[in-house]
């Protein structure tokens, strides 16, 4: 899906320090170039946009006319100015003319944490609720969380009149920025006008002669999980490329169109708990996950995705042999005995089943007995990707219990986890056993994590065992609980570190753990002179995530400064939102509508206005974008800002399918340098 520049965040923190082109309807994280692997059935043809908008060069570069031309990566593609990345990861620079490969270190924490950051921040939760937090005189007198909810959230009239500024747009132009981020805007919406239904906007799209358009317009649908008439049998008509989708497609239906249905059947289903619903989405991912046709190794990524969305449940005798017709399909596959590049598939496998699973499901003992056994490489089925025990580790972080002593039921795993993570040939799945047995939890796990955080390697090792305590910790800031003993190691590590990814690590971490004390010293580290652009913005994300109203001076300093850095722009602008600054939009808004706003600093003023989610901005936004006189891209930009806001969710649809992901495992439908599904907002 060729993209409008852009950086943001499907998780709120990190995304835009990734290697990545931009792109206005999306444009979040992008996955390992060199690991997209051969053969999956090609890229997306490049088409022209329509006869009213400017044709898009096949090289990826900005469509706008008064958009600057930033350099492009080998891959193609637009990337932003001031190419933003994983901190402390080197200048991606593609393979080296020796044969070897020289870029980005994908085994670092700030991957982990920009697919699974969502649910830590809430961003749009802080923002909405007018409630006090630390350092607040009302956090003090101890009044509720909640009292002041939904303060700046859009109201229903305000949405409905968004609806209709957003189909105007879309059918005023063929030009596929604005048609693509118009009807993502309208999906996360997900609800009809009274004059007209958003099925009417989507369907005719996908007959467009471009790409892009198409497949965004099946996406759509699932997006908006409008429970109409017929928006999921079109999805399932679109996925198995019926008689009725190619009526009307005009054509047979492409394949990454397939993919995308598929995806976005997991996603409309996800919104239902009606039983006939999830069974038709089941009924039609089986389908294509049980086909022997090899035409595209998307095909069953997708599917496989969908069916871990389905959210299957044990509450009826129905429901529950549902979910184990789900659990069965996906199994079946991940047994089957294939090679290494189709291995690579079943790795999605794992962490799918346990989303499915849950905690009081029959067959939870033997699925971690069996993941066990392939992350151990004992398992029945010989396996020789990596993939597969960087999944099983990650799935067993979910599926297992505490251990608090040592003799619990699922303490063999924990020790399984520990010494993968010591003994491994691959530092990923070294990484992920570390930070499964932080989600793990327990008093084991959590002394020895302990023990080993101030004698790990602070380049490499100590950014995830740091990650891993405060995962660890997280869970008992539901309960008003910090622990001290956590806080006061990590704050000891921060006072010290010197590496880049250590002190961005700590930062995120001792965020997540709670911890007051630590809020002066990431202050200070924050205003010190010439803080590195990467160190500063998630400085501003620990202090978003430890909700001190003391750290807003700091990072409005931090964000006043970042005018020309537009990823400490936009993380800062987040953190001032997270903080409760409602003037934060404001600002944003007021700077996005300016007309000599550069390429990047559009990119992430969007990103921020569309996160921080004040309809306060809405007003100036649908201006922009109606103005026709302004070029595709700020418009384009102004749908996707609109569509963040009006968002019926509090968190991203993406994380529906970017939580606990095994991101290594990448076909082009997932993630890749500009057109997976992961890379849009």
């Amino acid at each position: 899906m060729k993209r409008l520049p852009w950086v943001c965040a499907a998780g709120a923190a990190a995304f835009s320090f990734f290697p990545a082109p931009l792109a206005a309807h999306g444009g979040s994280y992008k996955g390992p170039p060199d690991m997209v692997p051969p053969g999956n059935g090609g890229g997306r043809p490049t088409t022209p946009a329509g006869p009213t908008g400017p044709t898009t060069p096949t090289t990826g570069q900005p469509t706008g006319p008064t958009a600057p031309a930033p350099t492009a990566p080998p891959t193609g593609g637009p990337r932003n100015p001031s190419n933003p990345r994983p901190p402390g990861a080197p200048q991606p620079h593609g393979r080296t003319g020796g044969g070897t490969e020289a870029g980005p270190d994908f085994t670092e924490w700030s991957y982990w944490w920009s697919f699974n950051s969502d649910p830590y921040l809430r961003l749009k939760e802080s923002v909405h609720d007018g409630s006090p937090t630390t350092g607040d005189s009302d956090f003090y007198l101890g009044k509720r969380r909640g009292e002041g909810r939904d303060l700046l959230r859009p109201t229903r009239a305000q949405v409905q009149e968004l609806l209709p500024a957003l189909k105007r747009a879309i059918d005023s132009t063929e030009q596929r920025d604005i048609t693509s981020a118009g009807m993502i805007a309208m999906a996360k919406i997900g609800q009809n006008h009274t004059d007209f239904r958003l099925i009417d906007v989507f369907q005719p799209r996908l007959a467009a002669h471009d790409q892009e358009i198409r497949e965004t317009a099946a996406l759509a649908l699932g997006i908006a999980a409008v429970d109409g008439a017929g928006e999921l049998q079109l999805l399932c008509d679109l996925a198995l490329d019926s008689e009725a989708a190619r009526r009307i497609s005009g054509r047979a239906v492409d394949n990454r169109t397939r993919a995308f249905a598929l995806y976005a059947i997991g996603l409309f289903a996800s919104e239902h708990s009606e039983l006939p619903v999830r069974e038709k989405a089941l009924d039609t991912l089986r389908q294509v996950l049980t086909s022997d046709d090899p035409v595209m190794r998307d095909l069953p990524v997708a599917a496989i995705h969908g069916i871990g969305m389905l959210r299957l449940s044990r509450a009826t005798a129905a429901e529950a042999r549902l979910q184990d017709a789900a659990i069965d399909c996906l199994d079946a596959f991940y047994r089957r005995q294939l090679g290494a590049g189709q291995q690579l598939l079943q790795a999605h496998c794992p962490t799918a089943i346990t989303k499915l699973l849950g905690q009081d499901h029959p067959r939870l003992a033997e699925f971690k007995r069996r993941f066990a056994e392939d992350l151990a490489g004992t398992g029945a089925i010989k396996r020789s990707s990596d993939d597969i025990a960087r999944s099983c580790a990650l799935a067993l972080g979910r599926l297992c219990a505490p251990d608090d002593d040592g003799k619990g039921p699922d303490a063999s795993y924990s020790e399984l986890l520990w010494r993968t993570h010591d003994q491994h040939r691959d530092v990923q799945t070294q990484n992920f056993a570390l930070l499964a047995l932080g989600q793990i939890g327990g008093a084991v796990n959590r002394e020895r994590l302990l023990r080993r955080l101030p004698h790990a390697k602070a380049a490499t090792e100590r950014p995830w065992c740091a990650l891993a305590l405060g995962v660890f910790a997280f869970p008992q800031r539901s309960e008003d609980r910090v622990d001290l003993v956590i806080g006061d190691a990590l704050l000891q590590e921060f006072r010290d570190a010197k590496t880049p990814a250590l002190v961005q690590s700590l930062a995120v971490a001792l965020g997540l753990v709670g911890h007051a004390d630590a809020s002066a010293d990431l202050q200070a580290a924050l205003t010190k002179a010439h803080v590195p652009e990467d160190n500063a913005a998630y400085l501003c994300i620990g202090l978003a995530l430890l909700h001190d109203l003391r750290a807003r001076p700091a990072v409005r300093e931090a964000f006043a400064s970042a005018s020309r850095k537009p990823v400490l722009l936009e993380k800062s602008a987040i953190a001032l939102g997270c903080l409760g600054d409602k003037e934060a939009a404001t600002i944003l808004q007021e700077k996005m509508a300016g007309e000599d706003v550069n390429l990047a600093t559009l990119a992430a003023l969007a990103t921020a206005i569309g996160r921080i989610g004040d309809r306060r901005s809405l007003d100036t936004l649908s201006k922009l974008l109606a103005d026709a006189s302004r070029a595709p891209l700020p418009r384009a930009f102004a749908a996707v800002a609109l569509g963040c806001i009006a968002d019926r969710a509090d968190l991203p649809w993406t994380s529906k399918i970017s939580l606990d992901i095994n991101y290594r495992a990448v076909v082009e439908t997932l993630l890749d340098t500009q057109s997976g599904i992961l890379d849009l907002l």
